[in-house]
């Protein structure tokens, strides 16, 4: 929001400075983004050209007299237009050029001195092209009067709940709140109808208001000076003398208003939605596909703009309109911003619209910018027609204001909350000492609660004054579980990351994941649309980003919520591997990570909560993005511990991703349904022995149930390794070799060749018993 300091002290008389007044803008929410300088500006002068007569040597030049107020200066120009008596633009000596470096200094000519120069439009950065001769100014134009507005522009940032103050006058009244000015009295005029309006208007979308008067016999021509200053000093351009009043208007207080060439409508003009498939062509040259959520305002024959947002080519205001027919109107926030997003359309207007305009200033406005027209072009205006219906939220909020110094931690007196909510427009009736009634302004829909009064007694006192407060002793200890977890996983080489907690509706069907419950009503892009069912696609794409920026070697996990069928969130940590699992080294001990580093970093998150992963049995994943073949699910009595394997080709494929990937899921929700062991510390003070195993089995016997027979045959075991996994000549086609080594250790004496013999004996036999596998080799 962009205004200068003039016209702000329009509606705030203050003897502020301006540092003064942007440092309380900041300071009560209406942050100032950036203060432009315009004092580079100063040196452009109305000027009046005296004489004119041809350059002594040069043809294509003029030598010419010019008077810039206060003396006779004598300028060599070569724009073929300049004459005698014009009014133009003098760049006076020391000024630097807009949009360039060139700064003029008195220059000898072709042997003539030249004491500054006269300007084309182009050379002032008023237009884009080339421009043809020097600018020409009307009688408007006072000799030695500064032609650029010079006025510091201020620019604020406005939160999407203050409305107000997108128009000048409810910044006034938030600095007058604060005491640093006082709020100028608003005078509207009250205007006299001589003629009816032959345009009626209607409303059947069943959300809109809309008011008018036609204004008949204006003479619509160039704004007056101060007016076009006005708009251009902030970026809008200049149009034309009616056209820059609704524009001024909507600055000034956040009106948006629109005005129609009135001969140009045929019949009423109604709000309606529009229909599937019509065609609109706007002021901006486009031309516009519609649908029926959108509410258009239309005459007989065309639409004559798209309501809040843009108005229609069809009944433009020219310099040639003698009849208008001004328009201002309500309409719902939503239906705006829904609209102006489906057809990627932004405007002044639809930018207030959409945060919600004051509807008891529609009439107030209409009658402002009425009687702008009245004197600057003429006219006789007709009385106010209007439909729909203009609800107003009648808003009241029982308020104890010493909630303010209770829950702002501030110290401040009644009086002094009675007087900033009566600046900021609010009504308080006292009901009793300690409980007011606070009527809610118009113009301030995002006040409903206490809360929200707080919040505006403790900006405009100041956030500065908020006291400082101890911290109370009695915090309770954070449960630091996950904390520790996140160490554990980053000991093992992982890097953590976070993202979303939603995601493509289409991405997580690709998953497997069908669930309307989650689906997001109102997202921000269609690539959010419902909250994850899984983290993993969220780790994919991480994953294929950073080997699109060259980093194929990769371990991330996440510990967050995911949202996979249930009414309520649950807590999952997911990781992903992909390319080498060491770093590049000269010992070359790198390898590519496989399906059980994923199994072993699964296994040591669930052993961190101290579960008994012995008792785990392992099957095959039915999620549908691991890989069935390479993958696992870690279970206990039905209860789902956690998965792991490789990732599907085919979901490597959606994001583009041309190497391997394993991840595993820890679903940290079910722990608590685990079997728990705390493993004691055991002092093996004496000398371990390992012996080797090869067991010829059938194909389809998996290699943990092998393991956990072992460990379980004797307490004497201390550790199970696989060291190969054998098919091929010598074994049978259904048969596979698996060899494994065992360490024996006792913590109370050396192992005899006897007792390990025996020990031996009891796992072959066990192993046979348990999965049909006989001995190959045993040392």
């Amino acid at each position: 929001m962009k205004f200068t300091l003039s016209w702000l002290l329009e509606y705030l008389e203050t003897n502020a400075s301006l540092e003064e007044i942007t440092d309380k803008l900041t300071h009560i929410g209406l942050e100032v983004e950036d203060v432009i300088d315009n004092s580079r500006l100063t040196g452009f002068i109305v000027a009046e050209v005296l004489e004119v007569v041809p350059h002594p040597n040069a043809d294509k030049l003029k030598l010419c007299k010019v008077d810039d107020g206060s003396k006779i200066l004598q300028i060599v120009c070569g724009a073929n237009n300049v004459r005698e008596g014009m009014k133009t633009v003098l760049a006076s000596l020391g000024s630097t050029l807009p949009e360039s470096d060139f700064t003029i200094k008195p220059t000898k000519i072709r042997g003539v001195l030249s004491e500054g120069m006269l300007c084309s439009a182009s050379e002032l950065a008023l237009v884009q092209e080339e421009s043809e001769g020097i600018i020409e100014l009307s009688d408007d134009y006072k000799v030695g009067d500064k032609f650029f507005n010079c006025d510091p522009v201020i620019d604020i940032n406005v939160t999407p709940n203050r409305g107000d103050c997108l128009g000048i006058y409810g910044i006034a009244r938030d600095l007058a709140a604060t005491g640093i000015g006082t709020l100028k009295t608003l005078s509207i005029p009250q205007l006299t109808s001589s003629i009816n309006s032959p345009i009626d208007v209607e409303v059947t979308d069943g959300e809109s208001f809309i008011s008018g008067i036609y204004i008949a016999n204006v003479k619509n021509q160039e704004s007056p000076k101060w007016l076009k200053d006005r708009l251009e000093s902030i970026g809008m351009r200049s149009i034309s003398a009616i056209v820059d009043i609704t524009n001024y208007i909507m600055i000034s207080f956040s009106r948006p208003m629109h005005a129609y060439d009135a001969k140009k409508i045929e019949g009423e003009l109604t709000v309606r939605k529009a229909n599937d498939g019509e065609k609109f062509a706007g002021l901006n040259g486009k031309e516009y596909l519609l649908n029926k959520d959108i509410s258009v305002i239309a005459g007989d024959k065309n639409i004559h703009g798209i309501a809040g947002i843009i108005g229609g080519k069809c009944s433009e205001c020219t310099l040639e309109t003698t009849d208008i027919f001004l328009e201002s109107a309500w309409f719902d926030p939503i239906s705006i911003t829904k609209s102006s997003r489906q057809l990627g359309i932004s405007t002044d207007a639809s930018y207030r619209f959409a945060r919600s305009v004051d509807p008891e200033f529609t009439f107030d406005g209409l009658n402002l910018a009425a009687k702008m027209i009245l004197d600057l072009c003429g006219g006789e205006t007709s009385s106010v027609v209007s439909a729909g219906s203009l609800d107003s939220a009648d808003t009241k909020v029982s308020f104890d204001y010493q909630d303010v110094n209770k829950f702002g931690s501030v110290s401040v007196s009644p009086d002094e909350v009675l007087d900033i909510l009566t600046k900021l427009g609010f009504s308080i009736d006292k009901k009793t000492e300690g409980n007011w009634n606070v009527q809610v302004p118009s113009w301030r829909p995002d006040v409903t609660i206490p809360a929200d009064l707080i919040e505006e007694v403790t900006r405009i006192y100041g956030y500065d004054k908020i006291k400082e407060e101890p911290l109370p002793n009695n915090v309770e200890e954070v449960d630091s579980t996950y904390d520790n977890l996140r160490i554990l996983m980053t000991n093992r080489g992982f890097h953590e990351v976070l993202t979303w907690s939603f995601m493509s509706e289409s991405t997580a069907e690709k998953f497997g994941y069908s669930n309307k419950l989650f689906i997001i009503d109102n997202p921000f892009n269609n690539s959010f649309n419902i909250m994850r069912p899984s983290i993993m696609p969220n780790l994919l794409q991480v994953t294929a980003d950073n080997i699109a920026h060259g980093i194929s070697d990769l371990a991330i996990f996440e510990i967050g919520p995911i949202y996979d069928g249930e009414a309520q969130s649950k807590y999952v940590l997911s990781g992903i591997r992909s390319g080498n699992n060491l770093p590049r080294n000269h010992y070359n001990t790198d390898r590519k990570v496989d399906v059980f580093d994923a199994k072993a970093d699964c296994i040591a998150a669930l052993e961190f909560f101290n579960v008994n992963c012995d008792n785990l049995t392992i099957e095959k994943a039915e999620k549908e993005h691991y890989h069935p073949g390479k993958s696992g699910t870690l279970s206990f009595k039905n209860k789902v511990a956690g998965y792991f394997g490789e990732l599907h080709p085919n979901i490597l494929d959606l994001f583009d991703i041309k190497q391997k990937v394993v991840g595993f899921e820890v679903i940290l929700e079910n722990i608590e349904n685990l079997p728990v062991s705390r493993k004691k510390f055991i002092d093996y003070k004496y000398q371990s022995v390992k012996r080797d195993f090869a067991f010829i089995v059938n194909k389809d016997v998996e290699v943990g149930n092998i393991i956990n027979v072992i460990k379980k045959s004797s307490e004497l075991i201390t550790e199970v390794l696989i060291f190969d996994v054998y098919h091929g000549n010598n074994i049978e086609p259904n048969k596979m070799s698996i060899a494994l080594s065992v360490t024996f250790c006792s913590p109370i004496h050396t192992l005899t060749e006897k007792e390990i013999q025996k020990e031996s004996s009891a796992i072959v036999n066990l192993v046979c018993e348990n999965t049909g596998g006989t001995l190959r080799t045993y040392r």
